[in-house]
């Protein structure tokens, strides 16, 4: 267990910052995390009130802060400092080196790259700080947009687990994609 004030260390690219949520980044989250076109693709449903954004950026935050966990990151265009999505790396098999990446993006940003350069920073950290063997993603099938993003920072995908997710009264599939460290390091590489 981490201090109760440690964050993770603050990543930045060309456009954007990502930094740990602040409870004064509720409100302006709230106007995005509301919209159920953000919410299409993901494990989580849109926030129907501010409170559920509160809580978000308060205690999930915090929680996964303590645990060491390098998420979510608030993703910020530089210098606005108000969120504009999220993204985040964790453990989904510690034991195994296994560590799992999940973004999103609010829909006046979308089509702009914002996910692949606040992802591929994150990527770079996490294999670089955690030293995981194995990034993986989730994808749920009909996503097309995430699947472009993943492909573009050199993930395969690797399958897809047929009504495996129970969400919102329905299952869904999910696609299954990866990057290992040594493609990883061939695609810094190139670059």
């Amino acid at each position: 267990m981490m201090p109760p004030d440690w964050r993770p260390p603050t990543l930045t690219t060309a456009r954007l910052t990502l930094r740990a949520f602040e409870e004064h980044d509720a409100d302006p989250l709230f106007e995005y995390a509301r919209n159920p076109n953000v919410t299409r693709f993901t494990l989580w449903d849109h926030h129907r009130t501010p409170a559920e954004t509160v809580a978000f950026v308060r205690d999930y935050a915090r929680l996964r802060y303590r645990e060491g966990m390098a998420e979510p990151y608030a993703i910020t265009l530089t210098p606005n400092p108000h969120p504009i999505g999220a993204c985040g790396c964790f453990w989904s098999s510690e034991p195994n080196q296994s560590m799992e990446l999940g973004y999103w993006v609010a829909e006046p940003y979308w089509g702009r790259g914002i996910a692949g350069e606040a992802s591929e920073a994150l990527i770079n950290h996490a294999f670089r700080d955690y030293e995981p063997e194995r990034l993986q993603a989730r994808v749920i099938a009909g996503n097309f947009a995430s699947c472009r993003v993943l492909e573009k920072l050199s993930f395969r995908y690797e399958g897809t687990l047929r009504a495996s997710l129970l969400r919102r009264s329905r299952f869904d599939d999910v696609m299954i994609y990866s990057l290992l460290r040594s493609e990883w390091a061939v695609a810094t590489r190139k670059k």
